[in-house]
């Protein structure tokens, strides 16, 4: 009895591992990485705060860099503030628009491979 419940646990854990890994290949390390950029600029980044940075711009003393200000702007665009991210930067909403539809055009195209190869 014993052996089966151990047998019935592995083959879920087993499933579920392969579930996540395929996930993962379905992603792709693209579609990690702008995952993981929008979900950082919507919980973790304050665009009201003013922190370090790389930026050679912003470190040389312009205001105003137009990589920083549309990573500000969708960040402000997450948190509710719609006329502070237009005025940050325009093009905010389509940039969003534009990297979910990267993130599932590379899920798509990883689906359609995968199910070439299988066939």
């Amino acid at each position: 009895m014993n052996n089966l419940i151990t047998s019935i646990k592995s083959k879920q854990e087993q499933t579920f591992v392969y579930r996540l890994f395929r996930s993962i290949k379905l992603i792709g390390l693209e579609g990690f990485i702008w995952i993981a950029a929008l979900v950082y600029l919507a919980f973790f980044n304050n665009p009201f705060q003013s922190h370090f940075t790389i930026c050679p711009l912003s470190n040389a003393g312009f205001e105003y860099c137009p990589g920083c200000g549309l990573g500000n702007s969708i960040s402000l665009l997450f948190n509710g503030h719609l006329l502070e991210s237009l005025h940050t930067h325009l093009l905010g909403i389509p940039a969003i628009i534009v990297i979910i539809y990267r993130v599932f055009s590379i899920i798509k195209f990883n689906l359609n491979k995968e199910n070439l190869t299988t066939k």
